[in-house]
């Protein structure tokens, strides 16, 4: 089963959080992952792709403009792939939820199918997604492997 993460970073925090997210992913036996930079992304291998995660920094409490802009102008198939949404902030309460909210109405307009674990799986929480903060990226690495490896394992239980 193939999953792309597709990230924009400019501080190199949201490249790790995707770092962190394929390590959780790859805990799911037969799940290959590949992760694009936004200037780096294999359309091929995407449009193969069974789910696609996408992250961003916040800039102003919003989508980092070059994944906006990403989502207006792609043509890869996203519709009926499983997406996930992660995020990273300079700080709390600095837009990360937005973030995560507004790139799950992205893939949703994509046709994709978001997934969420809710409250269903326990501790830790991944409602809308995974985010983090600035240089603490590694606090949250929890978060972030489990949003990797619930998102591989229903990939699978759906596709497979």
């Amino acid at each position: 089963m193939k999953v792309s993460i597709i990230y924009f970073t400019e501080s190199g925090n949201t490249a790790k959080a995707a770092e962190i997210i394929k390590d959780g992913m790859m805990k799911v036996e037969g799940t290959e992952v590949k992760l694009f930079g936004l200037d780096a992304i294999d359309e091929e291998y995407v449009a193969a792709s069974d789910a696609v995660l996408f992250g961003a920094p916040t800039y102003y409490a919003g989508v980092a403009w070059q994944l906006v802009k990403f989502f207006h102008e792609t043509k890869i198939p996203f519709a009926g792939k499983l997406g996930a949404a992660f995020s990273t902030a300079g700080y709390e309460q600095g837009g990360s939820e937005v973030v995560l909210s507004d790139i799950i109405s992205f893939m949703m307009s994509k046709g994709m199918l978001c997934y969420s674990g809710g409250t269903a799986l326990g501790q830790p929480f991944t409602h809308l997604g995974a985010n983090g903060f600035s240089d603490r990226i590694e606090d949250r690495r929890e978060v972030f492997k489990a949003l990797g490896q619930r998102v591989a394992a229903k990939a699978k239980e759906l596709f497979e």
